[in-house]
């Protein structure tokens, strides 16, 4: 008997995510050059765009796959309301796909690969007739508002995806324009906008954490992604609430999180320690001379190696040094004067510790930019 040769891609997809961003784009500059614009459409779409856009950055993204911090059961039903607005499927499934993209980043198993292709890590994976199962994700199971979202999903996208923006939308009168701006150019904007988290956030940026990896930090992909273009970190650092970890960084997502630990919607906002990061930094750096070196003739790279393990040798001295330090606070955690003391101290040799790496870093930098510049 001759099998049924199985469908490359889910046609029911493809057309859903065809019609949405031709209505989005074409259907809404359709609708503006008949009708004209008043100013509640384009606040509907910003509003909606935001509401439903940090609903997957706060919520799906770093609460309920990261577990980057811990949420009151109110937050955690208004982003599961709010994230199915969205329509980049449950909370379930989303999570569970994502962290197979953190465990198995850039190999096949990974869902969106970028080493498949471009298309493939920005929508082709959606669009493929080969759904993933969900897996890892027992941890969310026992939440009721994931759990409710999950069976009602589709029921949930109608109410606050659909009908609440086009009944805003009766209010002055212009429901039509509300489905076309709040509906159907909100959710393009929204899908797309995410997508290239999965794909231009493995082509555009630096990866200052780990050179290895395909993810890449970029400022320009943080302003359209609610401060999720600092990949590179965050694939190094997932658990950290933050993914701009600097004070300047864009990151609204980051932001929001900290204005609701503040209101009392969230709390034990993990991130990570500050020496430690410029720590990964120095390392990787140091590696990536090293892996360098490999492309020079060996009369070269062997004076180079000789700088190297100098250098290794001085990052090995650091890492001890802070490790002895801290060991000094912990010691008088029984004598609150003088473990006062010891902090202040510990803050002073670790801020001289960043010096120091910071130092070996600019060395690496020269060194990496002689090897590559340089005609063997």
């Amino acid at each position: 008997m001759k099998l049924k040769k199985e469908k490359a891609y889910d046609i029911k997809i493809i057309i859903a995510l065809t019609i949405i961003p031709f209505l989005g784009i074409f259907g809404t500059l359709l609708y503006v050059i008949n009708n004209g614009v008043v100013w509640q459409e384009p606040l509907l779409l910003i509003v909606f765009w935001i509401i439903t856009g940090l609903a997957i950055t706060i919520g799906y993204h770093r609460l309920f796959s990261h577990r980057s911090f811990a949420a009151h059961p109110i937050l955690e039903w208004l982003l599961a309301f709010s994230g199915a607005a969205a329509l980049e499927n449950s909370i379930l499934k989303w999570c569970s796909d994502h962290r197979q993209h953190h465990k198995y980043l850039d190999t096949d198993q990974d869902p969106y690969s970028i080493t498949k292709g471009f298309f493939h890590a920005h929508i082709g994976w959606i669009l493929e007739n080969n759904p993933s199962p969900i897996i890892n994700v027992n941890d969310l199971q026992s939440k009721t508002a994931i759990r409710f979202q999950y069976k009602y999903y589709f029921p949930l996208f109608v109410v606050f995806g659909i009908a609440l923006p086009i009944a805003l939308g009766f209010l002055w009168g212009r429901p039509l324009g509300a489905l076309f701006w709040g509906v159907f150019l909100r959710i393009t904007l929204v899908h797309h906008f995410t997508y290239s988290i999965n794909s231009l956030s493995h082509y555009i940026g630096q990866k200052p954490y780990n050179h290895k990896c395909t993810s890449r930090d970029s400022w320009y992909l943080a302003f359209i992604t609610f401060g999720e273009g600092f990949h590179n970190y965050h694939h190094k650092f997932q658990w950290d609430y933050r993914n701009g970890i600097r004070w300047f960084h864009y990151d609204p997502s980051k932001w929001t999180i900290w204005l609701f630990s503040k209101i009392g919607l969230a709390k034990e906002l993990k991130k990570a320690d500050q020496f430690w990061i410029i720590k990964t930094k120095a390392l990787d750096s140091w590696n990536q001379v090293n892996d360098t070196l490999n492309s020079i003739p060996n009369q070269i790279r062997t004076s180079y190696h000789l700088k190297l393990n100098d250098i290794k040798i001085k990052l090995n001295n650091l890492e001890e040094s802070h490790r002895i330090a801290k060991n000094e606070v912990i010691s008088f955690c029984n004598d609150k004067k003088e473990m006062l003391l010891s902090q202040k101290l510990f803050r002073k040799k670790t801020k001289l510790y960043k010096t120091e790496y910071q130092a070996i870093m600019n060395t690496l930098s020269v060194m990496l930019f002689a090897i590559q510049t340089r005609q063997f």
